[in-house]
C-alpha cells in the first residue's frame, strides 16, 4: 500500500468519527430533559423600609367649646360648620333664664307677699326715724348730765336693733320681689308683665373654623351647656390606633407618612410626618369580623406644611411608620426567597441552571427584601420557583 492510499484510508476513518461524534451529541442532548421556563429577575439596589400602618384620623390640635354661661334662652345661631371666624367674633346670642311665668293664684300669693313686706319695711323704717329722734334726745340730755348714763345707752341700743330691723325687712321685700322678677314680671307695673331684655353675646376666645354647632335653633339652655365648636386649622395632628404588639416596635421620633387623604388625585405624595407620642395604654377594639383586639394610640406630628385638604377634623387617612430601613441596599423581589429550614434560600441562575444559594436576610418592604449576604448585584435569581426547580437543573427566562 502505498503512503498516498494509506493517508486517503485514514482521512476516511477521521470522517467517520468525526460523524459518529456528532450524531452522538445530538442524540445526548435529544435525550437530557428540557430547560424549565422560570420568571428571572435581576438583583439590583435600593432603599428597603420596613414599615408598620394602620388606620388614623386628623384631630385639629386645639379644639374650644363655647359653651352657655348662664341660665337663660338661646337664641338662633347664626354660624354655621365651616365658617371661619376672628377672635371676639360674635357666635350667638342668649338672654337670661326666666322660671316660667305665674299661675293667676301663685301670682296673686306672691303680690300679697311683696305687699306685706313693703308694709313691714314701711313699719321698720317709722321704728328706726323714731329711735333717731329718741336717741338724739337722750344724747342732749346725757350732755346736760339730766339723765342717768344707763338710760343713753339704752336708747342707742334701740336705735341699733331699729337700724337692724329696717335692714331685714328690705332684704325680705327684696327676697319677695324675686318671685315676680324671677318669671320677668314687673310688680310696680298695673298689667304685671314686662319682658326682660338684657341679652349676652357669646363670642369666639380665638381665630379658627366653626366644626359644629350642637344648639342651633332657639331653645332654652342651661349653664354650661355646648353651644359652638371651634378648631384652629394651623396646628393639625393625626391620631392612630395600632396594635399593641406593632406600637411596642414604636419610638417618639421614628419616621412617618401619612397616605390616602387624596394625595393622587392632587398629583401629590404622602405628608412627611414623625411620631410624637406612643400612649402606654392599651384599649380593646372589636375588629370588622368580631375579634378582640388591643390597641396603643400613637400621635403624629406634620413636620411639612399641611395641605388643605388635611385641614380638618376626624378624617380619615393611614399613618405608615418606618421601623427598620436600609438604603441604598442589595434586594431581590420577595418572590425569590423561599424557606428551607431555618435558613432562606434563593436560586441563582448561573449558565443556563439554577443553583441553590443561602442567603442573609436585612429589612422588607412591601416589594423587596434586602439582603446582607449571599448576593451580589447585577446576578440573577428565580422568581416563584416552583417544585420541578432544583439545584442544578436547566432553566431558561419566560419570554416577555
Amino acid at each position: 500500500m502505498t503512503a498516498h492510499s494509506f493517508l486517503g484510508v485514514l482521512r476516511s476513518r477521521w470522517y467517520y468519527l468525526a460523524g459518529g461524534g456528532v450524531v452522538l451529541a445530538l442524540l445526548v442532548v435529544a435525550l437530557l430533559p428540557p430547560a424549565i421556563e422560570v420568571e428571572i429577575a435581576v438583583v439590583d439596589r435600593g432603599d428597603v423600609r420596613a414599615t408598620i400602618v394602620d388606620e388614623g384620623r386628623t384631630r385639629m390640635r386645639e379644639v374650644y367649646v363655647v359653651s352657655a354661661p348662664v341660665t337663660g334662652r338661646l337664641l338662633r345661631v347664626a354660624v354655621e360648620p365651616g365658617d371661619l371666624v376672628e377672635r371676639n367674633d360674635g357666635l350667638a346670642r342668649m338672654t337670661r333664664g326666666v322660671t316660667g311665668f305665674l299661675d293667676p293664684r301663685s301670682d296673686s300669693e306672691a303680690r300679697a307677699v311683696v305687699g306685706a313686706a313693703e308694709a313691714r319695711l314701711r313699719a321698720a323704717t317709722a321704728e328706726r326715724e323714731l329711735a333717731d329722734l329718741e336717741d338724739a334726745r337722750m344724747q342732749k340730755l346725757a350732755t346736760a348730765r339730766l339723765i342717768a348714763e344707763a338710760t343713753r345707752d339704752t336708747a342707742a341700743a334701740r336705735r341699733r336693733a331699729a337700724i337692724a330691723s329696717e335692714a331685714a325687712a328690705v332684704a325680705e321685700l327684696r327676697r319677695a320681689r324675686s318671685a315676680l322678677l324671677a318669671a320677668g314680671l314687673d310688680e310696680g307695673l298695673d298689667d304685671g308683665r314686662k319682658a326682660s331684655t338684657t341679652q349676652i353675646t357669646l363670642r369666639a376666645p380665638v381665630a379658627g373654623t366653626v366644626l359644629a354647632v350642637p344648639q342651633k335653633s332657639e331653645a332654652s339652655v342651661a349653664a354650661g351647656t355646648p353651644v359652638v365648636v371651634l378648631g384652629d386649622p394651623t396646628r393639625i395632628d393625626v391620631v392612630a390606633e395600632f396594635l399593641s404588639q406593632d406600637a411596642v416596635r414604636v419610638q417618639p421620633g421614628d419616621r412617618a407618612f401619612i397616605e390616602n387623604w387624596g394625595e393622587r388625585e392632587l398629583g401629590r405624595g404622602p405628608v412627611n410626618a414623625r411620631v410624637e407620642r406612643v400612649e402606654p395604654v392599651a384599649r380593646t377594639k372589636v375588629s370588622a369580623l368580631g375579634i378582640e383586639e388591643q390597641r396603643s394610640r400613637i400621635v403624629f406630628e406634620l413636620i411639612e406644611p399641611v395641605p388643605a385638604p388635611l385641614r380638618a377634623h376626624d378624617y380619615r387617612v393611614d399613618a405608615r411608620i418606618v421601623t427598620t430601613e436600609a438604603d441604598a441596599a442589595v434586594r431581590v423581589p420577595l418572590g425569590a426567597l423561599w424557606r428551607q429550614g431555618e435558613a432562606w434560600r434563593v436560586f441563582v441562575v448561573e449558565q443556563g441552571r439554577a443553583r441553590l444559594r443561602a442567603v442573609t436576610l436585612g429589612p422588607q418592604d412591601d416589594n423587596y427584601r434586602a439582603i446582607t449576604e449571599g448576593l451580589e448585584q447585577g446576578e440573577r435569581v428565580v422568581v416563584f420557583p416552583t417544585a420541578a426547580v432544583t439545584d442544578g437543573i436547566r432553566v431558561r427566562e419566560i419570554p416577555r
